[in-house]
């Protein structure tokens, strides 16, 4: 009896130090991706096209969601592909040049201006983990863009809607075309919170075509 109370002791023990084991490799080779994700960030942002002439580089931020198009079982490395909507916001300070020529242009004495940009996407997005912590990512799509001109110091019943790409259009919307990538850290190896870096490129369509934005972002991803 007492043998057998000690055999079934050691069965215990054993299957215990195998469960935990088995639990500590779950962990360490669980995916960071999730079936969901969500993130925010911070921005530097950089005015390219007709618009690289109007603004100076100046501070945005960003942020999105979605979730991923397949149930993955957790895996060392490999890919995933995700539905993300993204939202982006850039504020740009006006080129004291591009004033100048608005305040000849519409006759009036603005004493600074400012832009305002943002634009919501849709962006299938891919991704690669190469180890639990690391992956990266590219993605790219279309949605709408919207531009903003704020002339301080102007009556703005006397301005003009410029055609062009210049301060003296002070808002227009269209479509926009974006496209990026970057990298994910995850802060532990069993999933969770990451810290994301990534560059954006932002075209706008139709009347806003002189627009090119490129975001430098750095945030937190879920």
């Amino acid at each position: 009896m007492a043998h057998g109370s000690k055999l079934s002791c050691g069965v215990i023990v054993a299957a215990g130090v195998l469960l935990l084991i088995t639990a500590q490799s779950y962990g360490q080779d669980v995916r960071q991706d999730h079936s969901c994700t969500v993130d925010v960030a911070g921005s530097w942002v950089i005015p390219k096209g007709e618009d690289g002439r109007n603004f100076e580089r100046d501070w945005g931020l960003r942020g999105g969601g979605g979730f991923a198009a397949f149930w993955h079982v957790p895996a060392i490395r490999g890919p995933s592909f995700f539905f993300t909507l993204n939202y982006m916001y850039a504020h740009l300070q006006a080129r004291p040049s591009a004033l100048k020529v608005a305040n000849t242009t519409e006759s009036t004495s603005a004493v600074s201006a400012n832009g305002s940009f943002s634009a919501v996407t849709f962006d299938p997005t891919l991704r690669y983990l190469f180890t639990p912590r690391v992956s990266i990512y590219g993605s790219g799509g279309f949605g709408y863009f919207r531009r903003g001109v704020e002339l301080e110091g102007a009556n703005p019943a006397t301005l003009l809607q410029s055609s062009s790409a210049s301060l003296a259009r002070q808002a227009s919307n269209s479509g926009a075309f974006d496209i990026g990538g970057g990298m994910n850290f995850g802060l532990k190896k069993n999933g969770g919170t990451m810290l994301f870096a990534d560059l954006r490129l932002y075209k706008a369509a139709a009347v806003n075509s002189g627009t090119k934005l490129l975001p430098l972002s750095v945030g937190i991803r879920w």
